[in-house]
């Protein structure tokens, strides 16, 4: 598959750096200077993976992490900044960032780490954020990142909740192996195990059971999960049908 990374970077030597041994990675990297070309980058797409520098002269890199992560939920970010204290990450992942890397850079970690996050991103963006996902009387909406019903409105869940729940409703009722959604959501997070999807996909259950009758997640034994009802996508200009 081909990756692209869009890098916003202002110091020409340190972009050069990385853009080569990415490229050399065999990712495809768009370098870009300013907040205002990361942006036609970004919305060009399709784009994998954001390398978004924290201090870019009078701009503030944040702003382009946060328009991403709203616009584009599905993206891989991570920081790249001379602002090491645990504050600065702090508010780095607050704005929506996936990782926060320091100055100066450790390339091969900057490589793992960027291969990581893009393949879970590439893994979550075949459907097009602009449609919600109508499965019986539910509407997930992946830009907005919230599961409505008609009746009870918005369905409480987690982050990693709602990224289980995207991927079984968008996989076109294929079994997922556990490892394949840890893979997804959280990257090879080698705090994780085969057990923390057993609980996500039960907490879904709960939520769901509890404003419908009906549980949409099957378990699918040695083989993890599926979705078991039909999933319609629909453009956010069409008005949901009732019941549909």
């Amino acid at each position: 598959m081909t990756i692209h990374v869009v890098l916003l970077e202002d110091d020409v030597l340190i972009a050069k750096l990385l853009q080569e041994t990415l490229v050399s990675e065999g990712l495809l990297v768009s370098h870009c200077k300013t907040l205002e070309h990361a942006h036609r980058l970004l919305n060009q797409g399709p784009v994998e993976l954001l390398l978004v520098d924290r201090i870019l002269g009078t701009e503030d890199g944040l702003d382009l992490v946060r328009y991403a992560r709203i616009r584009y939920p599905a993206i891989g970010i991570i920081v790249l900044s001379g602002k090491g204290l645990s504050l600065d990450r702090i508010v780095g992942l607050e704005s929506g960032a996936d990782d926060y890397l320091s100055k100066p850079l450790d390339l091969r970690e900057v490589v793992i780490r960027a291969r990581r996050l893009a393949a879970r991103a590439h893994a979550m963006m075949p459907l097009r954020t602009d449609e919600l996902l109508i499965f019986q009387n539910f509407s997930l909406d992946p830009l907005a990142r919230t599961l409505n019903h008609p009746e009870y409105g918005n369905v409480p869940l987690t982050g990693k909740e709602f990224d289980v729940l995207y991927c079984l409703a968008r996989s076109g009722n294929k079994p997922l192996s556990r490892k394949s959604l840890l893979r997804t959501i959280y990257g090879r997070d080698p705090c994780t195990t085969d057990r923390t999807i057993d609980t996500l996909v039960s907490n879904i259950r709960r939520k769901l059971r509890a404003v419908s009758a009906t549980d949409p997640v099957r378990t699918i034994r040695g083989n993890g999960y599926a979705f078991g009802v039909v999933v319609i996508p629909q453009q956010r200009s069409q008005e949901i049908a009732p019941g549909a």
